[in-house]
């Protein structure tokens, strides 16, 4: 779940200001202001400056910091108030629901709970649309996952539905390329943006392909602007791309590091993209194992077999199951001129050549994706 909310955090204490922030902030959540008393919250919400969350945390102030925004919930009905306390008693309860708090949230926090009243606060701003995100992740260099993540996206674009390709590759990423695009403006541009990324500075941040109708945000020019991209402003970046586009799809990289984590949580789908020989699949099996640990629901978790040959892998694809306890989701064949072709032209072949087998498959695994049967080539 991430979401496009504005918030203001009133609390004494300064480490657990920061540290609701943080969590926050994974949510794609805004922190406009972080206050240590509620003596600043009116001239604050005076300001028009779209709050829509408040959370106060009565755990230092008491039911007197409550009283002196007692006002304030109905004066700005667009606003929802979340308070936190450890004493819930009826009296209180009853106190703040005769205020227009919209939530009480009783301490120690319930991780469920609150994600949930977050989502309705959501709801009621009408965020509710959120697009599809397509994580895609290769085994090796050279698999050729950005070719698949290429096509995947230009494939879906084609079908007119509005779709957009991130360059998670930070260092190596080629997407740009593949489309012969030259973006003026990369990843890192956008987290200079700091709290105030919007559509405008989005829609000037991306590249169009004009063949498809894609939006391309690549990665950074230079090696070092990588550093730029940070967790949290990448959460707010896919944050505000799933409130405007029906698909995302990231071209990304095998790691477990904290943005790329934040990647595979937020994802409909993690298409891991491997070849059917020994150094692509151990590297699966130990991603996969990575996976399970971190509890990564398995249904969002798919494999894919690229550049397959039905006599000639090294590794049957039986086995290679029977080690991951996945089935291959996919299986694209192996056409090396098309593909070749493709990338020295900046043309996706599900574009250039639609009737090709490869061109078939990949616009399968776009269908497959998105739940549908798709066309596979049998194994």
């Amino acid at each position: 779940m991430l979401l496009q909310l504005n918030c203001v955090i009133v609390d004494s204490d300064a480490g657990y200001r920061q540290e609701m922030a943080d969590y926050l902030s994974g949510y794609g959540v805004e922190i406009s202001a972080q206050l240590g008393e509620v003596e600043g919250l009116p001239s604050l919400l005076s300001r028009g400056n779209a709050t829509q969350l408040v959370i106060l945390n009565l755990e230092s102030q008491g039911i007197a910091a409550l009283r002196k925004i007692g006002h304030l919930p109905r004066q700005y009905p667009n606003v929802c108030f979340f308070i936190l306390s450890k004493v819930v008693d009826a009296g209180l309860l009853m106190e703040a629901m005769q205020m227009g708090v919209r939530e009480f949230i009783p301490l120690p926090i319930n991780e469920e709970t609150f994600t949930t009243a977050l989502d309705r606060v959501a709801q009621q701003h009408g965020m509710g649309k959120r697009a599809r995100v397509l994580h895609v992740i290769p085994t090796i260099g050279g698999c050729g996952s950005t070719t698949v993540a290429c096509n995947v996206a230009a494939a879906l674009a084609k079908t007119g539905a509005k779709t957009v390709l991130v360059d998670l590759d930070l260092v190596r990423g080629g997407a740009a390329s593949y489309f012969d695009i030259r973006p003026r403006f990369t990843i890192a541009d956008v987290m200079e943006s700091g709290g105030s990324l919007d559509k405008t500075l989005l829609d000037n941040a991306l590249a169009v392909h004009a063949g498809s109708g894609l939006s391309v945000l690549a990665r950074p020019d230079l090696p070092e602007d990588t550093l730029r991209v940070k967790p949290a402003g990448f959460s707010r970046l896919l944050n505000l791309l799933s409130r405007v586009f029906d698909y995302v799809v990231l071209d990304s990289v095998m790691s477990i590091e904290p943005l790329y984590a934040t990647a595979v949580q937020a994802a409909d789908v993690n298409l891991i993209v491997m070849q059917l020989n020994v150094p692509s699949a151990k590297n699966a099996e130990r991603f996969v194992g990575a996976l399970r640990r971190t509890a990564t629901d398995p249904h969002k978790v798919k494999i894919v077999a690229n550049r397959y040959i039905k006599k000639g892998h090294d590794i049957e694809p039986a086995d290679v199951e029977r080690a991951l306890g996945l089935k291959i989701a996919h299986y694209i064949p192996n056409d090396f001129k098309t593909a070749i072709s493709a990338i020295n032209l900046g043309e996706p072949f599900v574009l250039r050549a639609p009737k090709t087998e490869i061109s078939q498959s990949l616009m399968g695994l776009a269908e497959l994706v998105n739940g549908k049967n798709a066309r596979a080539i049998a194994a």
